[in-house]
């Protein structure tokens, strides 16, 4: 479908087996007791992401960090994404749709980023309405014709690694 990359998705306040907890200005991810941790957040399958967005306001409604894993490393890297940030997303449909850009991609206005294919097997162009950094890129296979949405943050995200607990 893509070049896309495996990506975990954490939400503040969020319930879950696996979080990442904010302690003495610290983030680690952990499996265990969430004691001493000034802020937690948990992890969600990534498609529910779309459900901490205002989509009529395209206003991040909770703080979100999307971190990729390097296996070789005892960090995990990626960016917070607070909550009330402005956010451009930009719907995609098509029968296939195949992603030229991923989470990290930085877009201008008019790019090309990705090729759909219609009921008719025509094959097109999707050109960006936004710019700035993709934040995330939500699949929904399940839609009929096949949906994502483009999430596009032009404004503040901090950048951040985090610990891996052992």
């Amino acid at each position: 479908m893509s070049i896309l990359q495996a990506y975990e998705v954490y939400v503040e306040g969020v319930k879950s087996t696996k979080y990442v907890c904010l302690k003495d200005q610290l983030l680690l991810r952990i499996g265990g007791s969430l004691n001493d941790c000034q802020k937690i957040y948990g992890e969600i399958p990534y498609e529910r992401v779309i459900e901490f967005i205002d989509l009529e306001n395209s206003i991040v409604t909770r703080s979100i960090l999307v971190l990729r894993e390097e296996p070789s490393l005892k960090t995990l890297s990626g960016y917070l994404i607070e909550e009330g940030a402005q956010v451009c997303l930009q719907e995609i449909r098509g029968k296939f749709i195949y992603f030229l850009i991923n989470e990290g991609s930085s877009i201008k206005r008019g790019d090309i980023v990705a090729y759909h294919v219609t009921g008719k097997l025509e094959v097109r162009n999707v050109i960006s309405k936004c710019e700035g950094q993709v934040v995330l890129v939500v699949d929904m296979p399940w839609e009929t014709p096949r949906k994502a949405i483009l999430v596009v943050i032009s404004g503040e995200y901090r950048r951040v690694i985090i610990g891996k607990s052992a």
